[in-house]
């Protein structure tokens, strides 16, 4: 017999139809941090299919407004190894959380090399693992804390001791040299040293039972039940849901068997405050990650999706560490809002630029965004590879929503060989759990190619490029539709494909769009 949500059982009307979160049932509820990603990884670069892997210049990318490392990661970790050149990766983001994150990650997996210039295999794996945690962990093993704390906080001590009073409100720049060869450079304002610096302990008096207190008012708030059981009816299998439920009870990304009696310390790269926690009751690592990667992971465990990831994890940042330490890796890190970066980075300097979706509507839009990020980037004439990436998550909904009830509805009669239809007589209730699976999962069969189309146009996309003196091309980089369903209906395997996408928490209209300089 099929899971079924609790207000369906009880015969009730679930949370959202009876209050203002009726108009959107994917409201937020927690903070509004973005400490992890909301979208797959990519590879910005490709180096070997466009530059080429015996390229004689250096490379530089700016992850323009960067969230987490893990676009970062994917791309460094996938350079081949027969490149001569360095790589510099510029990461920008104007959150100053995000920002932390990303400095005491980076410098811990660059510290090692203080400690040991020639580390053993296993000790790198036990980096990885480390890594691992320290981004998507809530607990800590006390000998990872102390590592952390160890490796980085001196780094960070060192540039604030230098801070006399007085220069609260200027700018300040710091370069790390590692044995290897790699540099980070870290430029924020000096209080932002200070508060990067107080950033590394945990908030005071925040004992292990206080902070799953923290995690579970957002992660198991009695108010958001109705919300958890919609999204759980949406999963592939039971074994997802029962992941997904451990997942939310201890917030270890670790296989579903694996001991966790010593994860006992509070991560202090998401505790970072003792009266919250920082994200919303949706944010699950899976997100940042390919969900196919993930699936294709072998392990005797098939079902257990957190523990691929966790193994597929280990082997992206086993790739990276052991790029790094080749010395060939160069970081710059900034703390600023997107339109200031043309006035401290260097013009037409950039292979690759990438942007989140700023791009979207909502947001700066796509004007403001070509304009502030293209002058960074290598005009086409010194560069015909270089790219500008932007990244639209609402804009199909957006044209969607603009249109008649017939479009509000689109892709429902697509469903059909996919998922269940509820009967139609008696008439189901609008708080069907099968009716509202299916309203759940029609953008995974809209026609969003459509209705890009139409926001092109009605944002000018043509008018953009002309004025700017850029050019929307074909994708070359990254796919364009990276979360669209591939397989036609009836083809082996499209129902299993059709549900893990179901499952996850990507629309399948995530949509990559590349510019390339004309001047």
């Amino acid at each position: 017999m099929e899971w079924r949500p609790q207000w369906d059982i009880d015969q009730r009307e679930p949370a959202w139809a009876s209050s203002t979160a009726g108009q959107n049932w994917h409201n937020p509820f927690g903070d509004q941090k973005y400490l992890w990603g909301n979208t797959p990884a990519i590879d910005i670069l490709h180096l070997e299919e466009h530059e080429g892997a015996d390229h004689q210049d250096n490379v530089k990318l700016l992850f323009a407004a960067s969230g987490d490392l893990r676009n970062v990661v994917k791309t460094v970790e996938a350079v081949p190894t027969t490149f001569a050149g360095r790589v510099l990766s510029c990461i920008n983001d104007q959150e100053f959380l995000v920002v932390a994150r990303n400095v005491c990650l980076l410098l811990f997996a660059l510290g090692m090399q203080h400690e040991r210039q020639d580390p053993q295999p296993s000790e790198m794996e036990d980096d990885a693992e480390a890594l691992i945690h320290l981004w998507y962990s809530a607990f800590l093993p006390a000998d990872v804390l102390s590592l952390f704390q160890t490796r980085v906080l001196p780094m960070i001590g060192d540039v604030c001791d230098r801070i006399t009073s007085g220069e609260e409100e200027s700018t300040l720049g710091q370069t790390w040299h590692f044995p290897s060869g790699a540099t980070l450079k870290l430029v924020l304002m000096t209080n932002e040293w200070v508060a990067l610096r107080d950033f590394l302990s945990n908030p005071p008096e925040l004992s292990r039972k206080d902070a799953h207190r923290l995690r579970a008012a957002v992660y198991f708030a009695p108010e958001r039940e109705d919300y958890r059981h919609r999204w759980y009816f949406n999963d592939e299998t039971p074994f997802m849901r029962i992941a997904k439920q451990r997942f939310r009870e201890d917030g270890l990304l670790l296989p579903f068997g694996h001991p966790r009696g010593t994860f006992t310390e509070p991560n202090p790269l998401l505790f970072t405050s003792s009266q919250k926690w920082p994200m919303d009751d949706k944010a699950d690592p899976l997100t940042g990650w390919s969900v196919w990667d993930v699936h294709r992971v072998s392990s005797a465990a098939s079902q257990d999706a957190y523990g691929k990831l966790f193994k597929h994890l280990r082997g992206v940042i086993l790739s990276f560490l052991k790029h790094i330490n080749t010395g060939k890796a160069d970081f710059e890190i900034y703390c600023l809002d997107i339109k200031n970066l043309s006035a401290h980075l260097t013009s037409n300097a950039y292979n690759r630029i990438e942007v989140p979706n700023v791009s979207d509507a909502g947001y700066l839009g796509i004007r403001a965004t070509v304009q502030a990020l293209a002058p960074l980037l290598q005009p086409r004439h010194q560069n015909p590879h270089a790219t500008l990436i932007t990244l639209f998550l609402n804009a199909v909904m957006e044209v969607v929503k603009m249109g008649d009830e017939r479009d509000s509805a689109a892709g429902i009669a697509n469903l059909s060989g996919y998922l269940p239809f509820p009967q139609l007589l008696p008439a189901p209730s609008s708080n069907d759990p099968f009716l509202l699976r299916l309203w759940d999962a029609r953008s995974l069969v809209l026609e969003a190619t459509k209705y890009f189309e139409q926001y092109e146009r009605v944002h000018r996309f043509d008018q953009v490029a002309r004025d700017l003196n850029v050019k929307k091309v074909k994708n070359h980089i990254t796919e364009a539709w990276p979360t669209r369903l591939k397989l036609r209906k009836g083809q082996t395997g499209y129902k299993e494909e059709f549900n893990v996408l179901l499952g996850s928490n990507l629309s399948g209209l995530e949509h990559y769009v590349e510019w390339q300089r004309y001047d």
